[in-house]
């Protein structure tokens, strides 16, 4: 955990050296549009942030279908063990936590 603050400050401190060291202004345009007039610091890290977002986004319907489906798995195994009798730990060996050494 420490070394992934260590890291992102210097992440944020590079990021900072960058800004600083590129004020220039610059011109994006596509096609025969103008969409951004400013610093290339801006600019750059502005692409950058929108290049994550844009690779972040499709994953997030796959996490929201994995998670309903871990719920709906959760709750399959509860009703099952709720269906045995005698509860989840009966069986002929008295139960997962009760192991016997191999010898």
């Amino acid at each position: 955990m420490r070394g992934a603050i260590l890291t992102a400050i210097l992440v944020l401190l590079l990021a900072t050296v960058f800004a600083i060291s590129n004020m220039e202004t610059v011109r994006v345009m596509f096609w025969q549009w103008q969409i951004y007039t400013g610093p290339i610091a801006l600019a750059v890290v502005g692409a950058g942030v929108l290049g994550a977002l844009l690779a972040y986004l499709p994953s997030v319907a796959r996490h929201a279908r994995l998670n309903r489906r871990v719920r709906d798995l959760e709750r399959r195994l509860a009703a099952h063990h709720a269906a045995e009798p005698g509860g989840p730990a009966a069986g002929p060996s008295g139960g997962i936590d009760e192991t016997r050494p191999l010898t």
